[in-house]
């Protein structure tokens, strides 16, 4: 009985010989030399044929330094200057003229070395600029790294930092970019290691600032933000790199220039305007009025010499509009009797049928007057001084006075206290007499004298003698009543020197209150404050007043006399110069440090700058570039790798087709021959598991797999987007086609098979024999025809 082990070592031993399974091996192994041959000459062959084409239009690697590209129409002319600057500027240097593309045609240019420097690199632009045909210049030294996207301010550190690298031959500013010339090829990847590491290090918070919240001095600001993230953030650095800061005559001048567009901003007339019912304004309209020409506005008609033409810069919530003049001047909107002019809304450079009314404020015009009264008052300084002197001196006059007068009050109140003792005890006596008492008897006793006085009367008709008696009854009810209204008299002087005490007491009190308030007075320091005033006084009466006075007038008339439109003229012009530097208003840069987030930025941003309308990213430091001709390369490299495994998938089809079909053509026909008919669902589900089951497919994906996988590898095959576990997928996936149309690709001859195993011929001598010579004319021919027999 044979075991699977006996059954391996025949397997083996058939094999080594001379057997069918070898020849399959052999040809394997030589369609997958030859096919990686073939793909590797192609790739090869198309990566040579690039690469000197590139080399014969651009030079080899490194040969040169400098391209200029002119207009095709003036190729020649720039061909001698070129040739004339070289010679001239560059002694050594050689030029070579590319082919014309695009209407351009390039110059190569190759620098001696002793020019290999920061300063010429930098000055190329300058050297080649009076070309004709508007050349334009590039840098193409190898190796080279570029840095872009690197703001202005911060161009000088970098190449500072940059420059200390070892390997970097010198570094130069390029345009926006920042250049770096290596000294070897080898140093390449540890020089952009580090400069990648120092990028890293650091960010650019960019704060943009969308229309009409535009600082007036980005600089200024930027200046303040910077340094206010530095103390409060306690960051290591920060600053504003918007422009080159080492610049600094272009700093003050655009500096200079910022500020003098917010004074022209400022100088310029405020116009308000009010629409009417039914008329609509929006920002950018323009409005005409009359000014000073003969008539106003006409429907349908061009704003005329001497109208003002006002352009509406803001809108207000109520309606209302903010505008600037464009055309004319502020003091032509009021006519004659001093009442603004109505004006017209410009439809398509035409008055229209809206209108609007204007008010307006003029700064140049508030200017002259502040300073004509400053002048009036300057001239009134050394009355004033003179007067406010003899005031002090009257006070401190009055301050030297003020211990006596206290001394005196205060004797003054001990007078009155004294006095009102002394009308006390002189009351106190009286206090004690109860005078109602005596008052009522001496009344009783006048009412008692008159009744006798009238009894007597009677009796004095009787007997005269008793008259008398009744004149001295008289006179006694006389002095009773007399004394007794004496007594009432008495009793008004103690009530009366009672409240002469009291209103003293009350006095003396109040008296005591004001002494010591007067007491708390800080009169030593009232003193020197007004002997310091005095001082003061003096300097000011020292100061050369007419001078002043004079300058204030020689600056009222010094004032720029410029009217409104000249004022908007200077602003745009200021505006298109300053935006060749920077960007005016709408974006400040701060670089810091890579470590502080912009969320914490946020608040101090927005404190300096006074409000919240704007919006903070933060941007790379710069962004490396590779060598431009390296990146072609590497593409050339990848064109390379396609190519190879173009010509692999090609190879491993056709061989597929031309030596193996008639291999998996016979193992179908042996699988056929033993198989057992089946019916309804078994026969398609047989029909389905013989899909990838099927002996045949099993051999075309296992041969399409190890043939391109192997071509691959040995031709350094590669396809965007195929993942190496993808390529003998892709193998598998070509032969199970192939396999699938092996019978339709490669027919085999049933009866001359079957004749040969008549005849006694093993399978190995049929496949040599009969199938192999029948089949497709292939390498599998080439290697069997040393073996076939019948010839």
């Amino acid at each position: 009985m044979l075991t699977p082990k006996t059954n391996k070592l025949k397997f083996l031993k058939r094999f080594f010989q001379d057997s069918i399974q070898r020849d399959i091996l052999t040809l394997l192994i030589v369609s997958v030399l030859i096919g990686s041959l073939v793909a590797g000459s192609v790739s090869v062959a198309a990566n040579s044929y690039f690469s000197q084409t590139l080399a014969s239009l651009v030079g080899d690697y490194g040969e040169y330094d400098v391209l200029v590209q002119v207009r095709e129409e003036n190729r020649q002319d720039a061909a001698v200057h070129i040739d004339k600057i070289v010679n001239e500027v560059f002694p050594g240097g050689k030029t070579k003229e590319g082919p014309t593309i695009a209407g351009k045609t390039p110059f190569f240019v190759a620098l001696p070395d002793q020019f290999k420097t920061q300063k010429v690199y930098e000055e190329l632009a300058k050297s080649f600029g009076s070309l004709p045909g508007g050349g334009s210049v590039g840098v193409m030294t190898e190796p080279r790294l570029t840095v872009r996207g690197v703001p202005e301010g911060a161009r000088t550190m970098l190449l500072e930092q940059i420059s200390r690298l070892d390997g970097v031959r010198f570094v130069f500013r390029d345009g926006s970019s920042v250049g770096v010339i290596l000294s070897s090829l080898d140093k390449s990847s540890a020089v952009n290691t580090a400069i990648k590491t120092f990028l890293q290090e650091y960010q650019v918070i960019e704060i943009s600032f969308p229309v009409g919240s535009e600082p007036a001095n980005p600089l200024r600001l930027g200046a303040s933000i910077a340094e206010a993230m530095q103390q409060e953030l306690r960051l290591a650095y920060a600053g504003n790199v918007s422009v080159d800061g080492n610049n600094d005559d272009m700093t003050y001048l655009i500096s200079t220039m910022l500020e003098l567009k917010r004074f022209l901003q400022a100088y310029a007339a405020q116009v308000t305007l009010t629409p009417s019912a039914g008329t609509q304004l929006a920002k950018g309209d323009l409005i005409v009025f009359q000014g000073t020409a003969d008539s106003g506005p006409q429907a349908g008609q061009a704003p005329a010499t001497g109208n003002v033409v006002v352009e509406i810069t803001a809108m207000a919530a109520n309606g209302t509009a903010e505008g600037r003049i464009t055309t004319g001047d502020a003091a032509w909107l009021s006519n004659q009797e001093g009442k603004t002019q109505a004006g017209y809304k410009l439809e398509k450079n035409l008055a229209g049928g809206q209108t609007v009314t204007a008010a307006y404020k003029n700064p140049r015009q508030q200017l002259g007057n502040a300073l004509t009264e400053t002048g009036k008052l300057v001239s009134q300084i050394p009355g004033f001084a003179q007067d406010s002197k003899n005031l002090s001196s009257i006070a401190l006059g009055a301050l030297d006075n003020y211990g006596s007068s206290i001394t005196a009050l205060e004797q003054t109140l001990s007078s009155l206290q004294a006095a009102g003792g002394i009308i006390q005890a002189a009351t106190s006596g009286l206090a004690g007499i109860d005078t109602s008492g005596i008052r009522s008897q001496l009344d009783n006793s006048s009412r008692t004298i008159g009744g006798l006085a009238g009894s007597l009367q009677v009796l004095r008709m009787v007997n005269g003698d008793v008259g008398s008696t009744i004149d001295t009854l008289s006179g006694a009810q006389q002095n009773l009543t007399s004394l007794s209204s004496n007594l009432a008299q008495l009793d008004n002087v103690a009530a009366n020197a009672r409240r002469a005490k009291a209103t003293i007491d009350h006095i003396a009190a109040n008296g005591n209150t004001t002494i010591a308030t007067l007491k708390a007075f800080d009169v030593a320091g009232a003193r020197a404050g007004l002997t310091s005033a005095q001082l003061r006084l003096g300097a000011l009466q020292e100061l050369n007043t007419p001078l002043v006075a004079a300058q204030i007038q020689y600056l009222s008339g010094a004032v720029p006399n410029l009217k409104d439109e000249e004022i908007n003229n200077s602003i745009n012009l200021l505006d298109k110069f300053i935006a060749g530097q920077v960007i005016p208003g709408a974006r400040i840069q701060i670089l810091t440090t890579s470590s502080i987030d912009i969320n914490a930025v946020t608040p101090v941003v927005q404190q300096q700058a006074g409000h919240t309308n704007m919006s903070l990213y933060s941007t790379a430091l710069g962004v490396i570039e590779p060598d431009p001709r390296g990146e072609l390369y590497q593409v050339l490299t990848e064109v390379k790798s396609i190519l190879a495994g173009l010509t692999a998938i090609i190879a491993t089809l056709l061989l597929l087709v031309l030596d193996h079909t008639a291999i998996m053509t016979v193992i179908r026909r042996k699988r056929l021959s033993k198989k057992i008919p089946a019916t309804g669902w078994r026969r398609f589900a047989e029909r389905l598991a013989v899909t990838f089951s099927a002996p045949e497919r099993l051999y075309g994906i296992g041969v399409g797999a190890t043939m391109l996988t192997a071509m691959f590898i040995l031709a350094g095959g590669g396809i965007p987007y195929l993942p190496w576990a993808g390529v003998p997928v892709l193998g598998a996936l070509l032969g199970l086609l192939v396999a699938c149309y092996t019978e339709k690709i490669s027919p085999v001859a049933e009866a001359e098979v079957m004749a040969g195993e008549a005849l006694g011929l093993t399978m190995d001598e049929v496949m040599r024999e009969i199938v192999i010579p029948s089949g497709r004319p292939g390498l599998l021919q080439k290697l069997n025809q040393r073996k076939v027999k019948f010839k």
